[in-house]
């Protein structure tokens, strides 16, 4: 198999053969980038944004900007806004013509494996628009595909319904993900934990998968983990905890943080956890605004942070110091767009080099 061109992968993934079955496998976020990916921000969901959009849209260029420090960025924009996107983003920034609903591209866009020797599948979830909650996310739920063609890569197409935001990989074939996503009725109607693992394999190479309960409460993306921990390199993460016993939030994280301790991974280690705590000072503008500082973006050389004018962002900034001494911790104030749901990493997609 180590011989395989780029044309046999299409013809193995033709056959039946899945992308785990191959030996590839999504790399941990660390891993060095080709890219990062984006999508622009229009009202692509019936006046999703309404008088927030030029908000949206320079929260969007100020993430971008930050990105564009340590890699390449390649925004994925509607055909009737790409000439806005153009002009609004840094002549740096590429801008790709793509038809999308969205911005959050975590969700929408496709997931990318590789077996370690350069070569690389795009390995697609079904995106439903998180269980329905929108309409018109038609465009969404082709663009991953449809970027996995623009990219000429063979493309694995995977009956698992999901989203990215859901999954977190250590790279080594460990995947953390939640109850109330994956196996929400919404996503998956009827499919067992042995069946979405299953599926994991066969998409991104999964060896063990780690459940958490999740988050019943949170309606939009059904309790995501990418907003309550990440991988900081095999074998450790950061988890985010609300310390105030009287937000709703705090049992929550508690009951996420006692189902993890003592977990092992792939490779039979516990995993170490490290703590930080999420913007918990901060009075949520809506109920879905996301206060989360994991929900970050680890680029090449850096990490990009999210802050919300709080007193918890210097203490947020020096922890991920902490976590990832060799590269540049970069903060960028998330309060045009957190309103609506999401963070840095919901925005980002990495396309592994």
């Amino acid at each position: 198999m180590n011989m395989l061109t780029s044309t046999d992968l299409t013809a193995a993934l033709a056959s039946g053969k899945s992308p785990g079955e191959l030996g590839f496998v999504m790399p941990i976020e660390t891993a060095h980038h080709t890219a990062c990916w984006m999508a622009w921000p229009w009202d692509g969901h019936e006046d999703n944004w309404g008088s927030g959009l030029a908000a949206a849209q320079e929260n969007f260029v100020r993430v971008a900007t930050a990105i564009l420090r340590f890699e390449p960025v390649r925004v994925a924009a509607h055909p009737d806004h790409a000439s806005i996107a153009r002009r609004l983003l840094p002549p740096q920034a590429d801008v790709v013509p793509l038809a999308q609903n969205d911005h959050w591209f975590r969700d929408t866009g496709p997931l990318f494996v590789n077996d370690g020797n350069g070569r690389t599948i795009g390995s697609n979830l079904i995106f439903n628009c998180w269980g329905e909650k929108f309409p018109d996310y038609e465009l969404d739920a082709g663009i991953g595909a449809a970027l996995v063609r623009h990219l000429k890569l063979p493309l694995f197409q995977s009956p698992l319904t999901g989203e990215g935001g859901g999954l977190h990989v250590d790279g080594r074939g460990t995947v953390i993900t939640t109850e109330t996503c994956f196996l929400n009725p919404n996503r998956n109607p009827g499919m067992t934990k042995a069946d979405v693992e299953r599926e994991l394999f066969h998409t991104i190479g999964a060896r063990k998968v780690i459940w958490l309960p999740g988050d019943e409460e949170e309606w939009i993306t059904d309790g995501h983990i990418d907003g309550m921990l990440t991988f900081t390199a095999p074998g450790k993460l950061l988890f985010e905890r609300n310390p105030d016993p009287a937000n709703p939030r705090h049992r929550v994280c508690e009951e996420n943080l006692k189902a993890l301790r003592g977990q092992t991974d792939a490779d039979g280690r516990e995993i170490e956890i490290g703590l930080i705590d999420e913007a918990y000072m901060v009075e949520p503008e809506t109920d879905t605004t996301a206060l989360s500082y994991v929900n970050a973006y680890i680029a090449n050389g850096g990490v990009v942070v999210p802050s919300f004018g709080t007193p918890t962002d210097a203490a947020a900034q020096e922890i991920f110091a902490k976590a990832f001494p060799n590269r540049e911790i970069l903060a960028v104030d998330m309060r045009g767009i957190c309103h609506a749901g999401g963070g840095i990493h919901c925005m980002t997609q990495q396309q592994p080099a």
